[in-house]
């Protein structure tokens, strides 16, 4: 317990320090300040927003608030600029501090006025927000939650040992983890192979498997200095499907790997070398994977061995042999974990289903709720408010927890991962703290494929308000200038279809929109329309009516054998066209007024991602990008294929976009274009030699595959491009190549526009940003300085 004149002398400190925080968050503050300000903060019990002001924030150091934040017993109230920051600070680190600015602010907003218009200033708000390059307009955004870390590469396993966790990915690298996310050694590298399990002894002994077929043995001066680990046992040619603890009846101990052509590898765990513990020749697994797990036995005479391939399983021990297990699993078992009760197991497979299971019996003990919507993809046993439990990992991008004895939920579902789950772990009460201090009851850690490592607090789960769930959006588009006079923002998610005025806050139900694949505006006539694909491959055309009345459909296209993907709408003299991309591989171009299909161009074979409007001094074209690695030209006024396909070399091209001439430009020159790949680039090409653009910058932000691509006019002879990776969303100016700003979000994002919408007082253009998790809409203005 701390003295309370220890309290006192840390909060005056902290008062002070926080007096000396310019409220210009683009003036550093004294170093001293920030890096121990918060902790000063903390061990006042004052972490605030009051002791700890966000204009310090974008320079704070010590990397310590989310761990800060995780130690208040008695949290204050005013945390928001705190939480804000501890969610977007593991993906800050290559950020500057304008950067960091700027992703805060927008951070803060989504937490703080999610749906809700613009409003009036609070006073000295103005002051806190100085220096940011963007004016946030409306959000509904999932900010990043519990993030530990992010991994450079997709965490395939994670293992808790000897009060830190362990991590492998998909590079065959091995790191490890304090409890706060921050490393706790050097990395541990294998042949390259991907690391798919991990197995922790109990003497501090790490085990790794994966895809050659490799079972390594980590001790503890291996992990300390970061070095190379012998393989302790090799069978080319094939790759590990599980690693499991045995016990023998004698109270030998071995560890057991299951090949993926069916051999069972049992070495010992005295010296790890192989060995035969199976009296009467070990279990057989034919040549096929198998999932194991080993359960201690009720009467302490040693382990049972579960065995699951497909959706058989089997149990095998040395007083049996081997006898069937629970059946009536409706799809391969993805994963078996020993319980805390001693014969007790859970069983998950690839329907989403969990079922708890007892040694002892041929019939699961509780069949848990289906509450998955995907593949469970892995289990782990836990502890929660005191009660015995098992978590399971989705595929559906959910954690759920289930009572052990009765199957029952606990709790709700632990929602913020932007992709499946694809492992979890345990940190015990004893290691969850600072120090290896108890505190609380644990936590749960989590890796997914959006490569971020999460930790949860277990401690009032069960008692604890389920969090609302993010509805996933599939498609967002505001208008085009001149459509609408309002800035009407049209939204599809899981619930349906919603146009949002952003300026008034009122949203109108779009009826029969489900299933919304693509949205854009248009103008058939002076009729302002909204056009919504649906996964049925229809394209249906609804004329916005005064506000709170519904856009109800006028009109469909079909054509497409597989749902459009894109749409760009294009105004050719006194015509409405449209033009439009499907997983089908085709791109088809439309008569909007006359509601009818012109033309169907089949060139790309694979599935189209992206197509564009754009105008050139012969006319108009329209410009397709796919995953054939191709960007793809069409004459619109010739209906024909225009030129030959441009080969992008970028694995799969994901977007394309005009780059906007500057008043310097030649007059009849053809614009540039931009494309956006899987392989992390953005490049340009000239429409006249459909080549590389000479002597222009190429744009690599190293923030893996990009996933949306924008380029837009902020002056009249400054042209910005602006790219969407796996993180953030990075602005460079177009001529010089120059990198301007790193707009942070933690998640990957669908699509990314820029629309003109002039205000008193501003041309800076809007952007708006969709991600899978959510909108954001902003006004952007790089220009200030």
């Amino acid at each position: 317990m701390s003295d309370a004149r220890d309290d006192v002398t840390h909060r005056l400190i902290a008062r002070a320090l926080a007096k000396l925080v310019t409220d210009d968050p683009t003036i550093p503050p004294h170093p001293y300040i920030s890096r121990h300000l918060a902790e000063h903060a903390a061990l006042g019990n004052v972490l605030d927003d009051d002791h700890v002001p966000p204009a310090l924030l974008p320079w704070e150091s010590s990397a310590t608030i989310r761990r800060l934040l995780r130690r208040e017993d008695a949290a204050p109230s005013s945390q928001e600029w705190l939480k804000a920051w501890a969610g977007l600070e593991p993906f800050l680190r290559r950020s500057d501090p304008r950067s960091r600015l700027t992703s805060l602010f927008l951070a803060h907003h989504a937490a703080t006025a999610r749906r809700r218009p613009p409003s009036p200033e609070r006073p000295g708000e103005r002051a806190r927000l100085a220096g940011s390059q963007v004016t946030p307009l409306w959000s509904d955004w999932a900010s990043p939650d519990n993030v530990l870390a992010v991994s450079s590469a997709r965490v395939e396993a994670v293992a808790h040992s000897a009060g830190v966790f362990v991590s492998g990915d998909e590079l065959g690298v091995i790191r490890t983890w304090h409890a706060d996310g921050t490393p706790a050694g050097a990395p541990l590298y294998t042949d390259g192979a991907a690391v798919q399990h991990l197995l922790a002894l109990g003497d501090g002994t790490l085990v790794s498997g994966g895809t050659d077929g490799a079972v390594r043995v980590w001790d503890r001066s291996d992990r300390a200095r970061g070095g190379r680990a012998a393989a302790a046992y090799r069978r080319p040619g094939t790759w590990l499907s599980s690693l499991t603890a045995f016990t023998s009846a004698r109270g030998l101990g071995f560890v057991l790997a299951a090949h993926s052509d069916g051999h069972l590898t049992a070495l010992s765990r005295a010296d790890f070398r192989p060995v035969d513990p199976f009296p009467g020749g070990p279990p057989s697994l034919g040549e096929r994977p198998a999932v194991l797990a080993g359960i201690r036995r009720p009467d302490g005479g040693g382990t049972v061995l579960a065995i699951a391939q497909g959706a058989d399983v089997r149990l095998w021990d040395e007083r049996s042999g081997t006898r069937p297990g629970p059946s009536g699993h409706r799809g391969a078992v993805r994963g078996i974990v020993a319980l805390h009760r001693p014969g007790r197991y859970a069983i998950c497979d690839e329907t989403g289903g969990v079922r708890i299971c007892d040694v002892d019996s041929a019939e699961p003990v509780a069949v848990c709720d289906a509450l998955h919507t995907g593949p469970v993809t892995s289990l782990v046993a836990v502890t929660v408010d005191g009660l015995p439990a098992v978590a399971s990992a989705g595929s559906d991008r959910t954690v759920r927890l289930w009572h052990a004895e009765t199957g029952r939920p606990v709790g709700g579902a632990l929602h913020g991962h932007t992709g499946p789950v694809t492992a979890l772990t345990t940190l015990p009460a004893a290691s969850a703290g600072d120090g290896g201090r108890p505190r609380g009851g644990g936590r749960l850690v989590t890796v997914g494929a959006d490569k971020t490592l999460r930790g949860w607090p277990l401690t009032g789960h069960s008692t604890r308000a389920p969090a609302e769930p993010w509805r996933r959006v599939s498609a967002a588009a505001l208008p085009a200038p001149g459509v609408l006079g309002r800035l009407l923002l049209a939204v599809a998610d899981e619930d349906g279809t919603r146009l949002w005025d952003i300026e008034a806050g009122d949203p109108t139900e779009v009826p029969d929109a489900d299933g919304v694949t693509a949205l854009a505006w248009t103008s058939v006539g002076a009729q302002p329309v909204l056009l919504t694909a649906l996964s049925d491959a229809r394209v249906v055309l609804r004329p916005v009516r005064p506000p709170g009345v519904p856009a109800r459909p006028s009109g469909e296209l079909t054509g497409h054998a597989l749902p459009v993907t894109s749409m760009a709408p294009l105004l050719h003299g006194d015509r409405s066209l449209l033009a439009t991309g499907g997983a089908d591989g085709t791109v088809c171009l439309w008569d909007l007024g006359e509601r009818r299909l012109l033309t169907t161009w089949p060139g790309h074979g694979l599935s189209v991602r992206s197509v564009l409007a754009l105008g050139t001094p012969g006319g108009p074209l329209i410009a397709s990008a796919g995953t054939d690695d191709t960007v793809r030209l069409w004459d619109v006024d010739g209906l024909r294929p225009d030129g030959a396909a441009i080969r992008c070399d970028q694995h799969a091209v994901t977007a394309v976009a005009a780059v906007p001439a500057t008043s310097a430009a030649a007059p009849g020159v053809p614009p540039l274009l931009a494309s956006s790949g899987e392989d992390g680039t953005v490049r340009l090409w000239d429409l006249a030699t459909r080549g590389p653009a000479r002597d222009r910058p190429r744009f690599d932000p190293d923030d893996g595959p990009l996933t949306a691509l924008v380029c837009f006019r902020t002056a009249p002879d400054r042209a910005l491009l602006a790219a969407a990776g796996r993180t953030a969303v990075h602005l460079w100016d177009l001529c010089t190549g120059v990198p301007l700003l790193r707009i942070v979000t933690g998640m990957p994002l669908r699509a990314l526009s820029a629309h003109r919408a002039d205000r008193p007082g501003t041309t800076a253009p809007v952007l708006l940003a969709t991600s899978e998790a959510g909108i954001s809409v902003f006004r952007l203005a790089p220009e200030q300085p």
